[in-house]
């Protein structure tokens, strides 16, 4: 199962950038305003999810520290993506971009680990297997 969840966070890392890479890329849907900082921001709320599930449970520390190493592994993949991004025709760097990138983080690692300590939580006053 651990290597099923860091399967999984390095398949999704290589999705983002993949299709950072893509020239004169829009999001699919309805426009609204803000729609693309919304997309950001989902998209690496998924991998502030991901983080915590494919590596940061595995960390030894305390949940505070392991939130912040999270957040600094993926707001600086998010910097990454935005500075692929220049490279590449039709798109460019926005520092708005890379901003509801970092809030997705902060609110995917952060929800990950209070949802995990929740169940864990439940499982060991029920008596049942937390892990």
């Amino acid at each position: 199962m651990t290597r099923l969840r860091v399967l999984l966070l390095i398949l999704y890392v290589l999705l983002i950038f993949f299709l950072s890479s893509r020239p004169y890329l829009t999001p699919l849907g309805p426009d609204f305003r803000l729609k693309d900082k919304a997309v950001h921001a989902v998209e690496y709320f998924v991998l502030g999810v991901l983080l915590y599930t494919g590596i940061g449970w595995l960390l030894k520390r305390s949940k505070f520290t392991i939130f912040w190493i999270l957040f600094a592994i993926g707001t600086t993949l998010a910097a990454m993506d935005e500075i692929l991004q220049s490279f590449i025709p039709g798109r460019l760097t926005d520092v708005y971009d890379w901003t509801a990138d970092s809030i997705g983080v902060v609110v995917g690692v952060a929800l990950a680990i209070v949802v995990s300590d929740r169940w864990a939580r439940a499982h060991k006053r029920s008596g049942g297997d937390a892990a």
